[in-house]
């Protein structure tokens, strides 16, 4: 994120978090510097293996209503049930239209089943260009399969899907 500020076209953002409050700077100086990625490259927002924060999750949520995000990877950052609440807050009807996320990566982030049903309404959103979705190592029990793919019915796109 150093250096941002002098950035007009980005292809990607990759967050390397090494305190809670990363999130937030790094999201902010993306909004302040105004970047914008190309429409042929849309961002991806890679925050692997850091824990997060509900609030943390709720900026996320809104740099996903604001700007072109194909990749959203937040394995290992246990967000657990509030974080996704969060992480869905600004992902309503009027923004379904822009997502495009092609890979979500929510491995091991202690979900149960009430925060997988959050993470649904992504899923529900993407289902145009959701290409891979990873929920594995969550909490959320056998019965979770046939919500997740009651959700997928609409994907033609899907090639890989790992619930385990």
């Amino acid at each position: 994120v150093t250096g941002l500020r002098h950035v007009e076209m980005c292809e990607s953002i990759h967050l390397k978090l090494t305190s809670p409050d990363d999130v937030v700077v790094a999201l902010k100086c993306v909004y302040e510097a105004n970047c914008k990625p190309s429409s042929a490259a849309p961002f991806t927002l890679d925050m692997r293996g850091n824990r997060v924060l509900a609030y943390d999750c709720l900026c996320v949520s809104y740099f996903l209503s604001c700007y072109p995000v194909s990749q959203l990877e937040m394995r290992g950052c246990h967000m657990g049930d509030k974080g996704a609440d969060m992480l869905v807050k600004h992902i309503s009807n009027e923004v379904t239209s822009s997502l495009q996320l092609e890979l979500v990566d929510l491995r091991g982030n202690d979900l149960t089943a009430v925060g997988m049903e959050d993470v649904m309404k992504i899923v529900r959103t993407s289902s145009a260009t959701l290409r891979v979705l990873d929920v594995s190592g969550n909490r959320t029990g056998d019965g979770m399969v046939s919500v997740i793919t009651e959700h997928l019915q609409h994907n033609n796109v899907l090639t890989k899907l790992d619930v385990g």
